[in-house]
């Protein structure tokens, strides 16, 4: 399998937040990147763009845990 460089960019609070993170559990921060994206696209494969109504709408979050 091969692999492709794909250039992200991050607000400066976010890569703040990513470069903590990366510290706290020692694992670096392009393997977080990476994890996180297979997480996202295990999940959409298997509920579809469900997934992304949290956060393309945040009241439906509030609906959903009361429902």
């Amino acid at each position: 399998m091969g692999k492709q460089i794909l250039p992200v960019s991050f607000p400066t609070d976010v890569k703040e937040k990513l470069a903590k993170m990366s510290d706290e559990t020692g694992i670096n921060q392009s393997n977080l990147i990476r994890m996180a994206t297979h997480s996202m696209i295990i999940n959409y494969e298997s509920k579809g763009s469900f997934i992304f109504a949290d956060l393309l709408n945040p009241q439906h979050k509030e609906n959903h845990k009361k429902g």
